[in-house]
């Protein structure tokens, strides 16, 4: 049962967060952690993450006090659907996906004997502290009792309470979709460069530039074309993206004394909404943090 003391975790999916997942909850007291993948699972895995290796779905599921999801987007609705007639009542099952609009429908519709969760941890699995970061939450059926369950299951990130998935997805077409498609470009473009070589020779804000679309490199190829295909919302951000992008070039080419006006317009703009200056600080304190480790 949810509401009482958790014994019995069931993760689904030994990628990059299922193995996070494995390795949070084995670390914790009075939790037993089984893992399941469809693919071949290294036995090594057992040792290392203290964890059970089901050889079927329906062994661990039927057991199981929370079921994590933790497979590709476009493949979570067919897991659920196949967990939920086996699971036991009362049991949670939670799904971490980065998109909510299509998956939400389907937690909707979940039996009430069982209890569906829909978070979105806003780390990877790089994550090795967890009390600076962030798990949304997007209630599906009683928002205060789903908001306590989220708490009681982990205790470290603040929590966060986003209204429904529609609004969910807006954002995340600007902080995730909007991110990864400008990295992206970045990492094209300096395909044929010498990073390396760069990297010796940079400052400060391509260093933190080339960790950034660096790191996105090491997803999921799959994970990032969801991400930017399947968030509808992202498209109208694109649009904008785009035809700013061909405006500035053309200010860069064609016009430098209206680009300079522009330039001063956009850090006004900015310096009304937010401290631009903060931000500038922040930037050096990352990188002496990243220095002293």
């Amino acid at each position: 049962m949810c509401d009482r003391m958790v014994t019995s975790v069931m993760i689904i999916g030994a990628g990059k967060m299922g193995m996070w997942f494995c390795n949070y909850f084995s670390k914790k007291k009075y939790y037993h952690v089984s893992l399941y993948d469809k693919r071949k699972i290294n036995l090594d895995l057992k040792k290392s993450y203290k964890i059970s290796i089901c050889k079927s779905l329906d062994e661990c599921v039927r057991k199981a006090d929370i079921v994590i999801v933790c497979v590709p987007i476009r493949i979570t609705i067919a897991v659920i659907n196949k967990c939920i007639p086996i699971m036991k009542e009362g049991a949670c099952i939670v799904e971490i996906s980065s998109l909510k609009m299509g998956i939400f429908d389907s937690l909707l519709k979940i039996p009430n004997h069982l209890i569906p969760l829909s978070i979105h941890p806003m780390f990877g699995p790089g994550a090795k502290e967890l009390h600076d970061t962030k798990i949304l939450v997007i209630p599906v059926r009683n928002k205060k009792r789903e908001r306590t369950l989220v708490k009681s299951i982990f205790h470290e990130p603040k929590l966060i309470v986003i209204k429904d998935p529609k609004y969910h997805d807006s954002i995340m077409a600007i902080i995730l979709g909007m991110v990864y498609y400008v990295n992206l470009l970045m990492a094209i473009t300096l395909s044929n460069e010498n990073i390396t070589l760069l990297k010796k020779f940079s400052g400060t804000t391509f260093y933190l530039q080339s960790l950034l679309f660096e790191s996105i490199l090491t997803d999921n190829s799959s994970l990032i074309s969801s991400l930017l295909v399947d968030n509808k919302e992202l498209t109208k951000y694109l649009k904008k993206y785009n035809e700013e992008s061909n405006k500035l070039f053309n200010l860069i080419t064609k016009n430098n004394v209206k680009l300079e006006k522009t330039i001063k317009s956009i850090k006004k703009n900015y310096t009304n909404k937010r401290n631009i200056i903060s931000s500038y600080k922040k930037m050096y304190s990352i990188i002496t943090k990243m220095n002293d480790n």
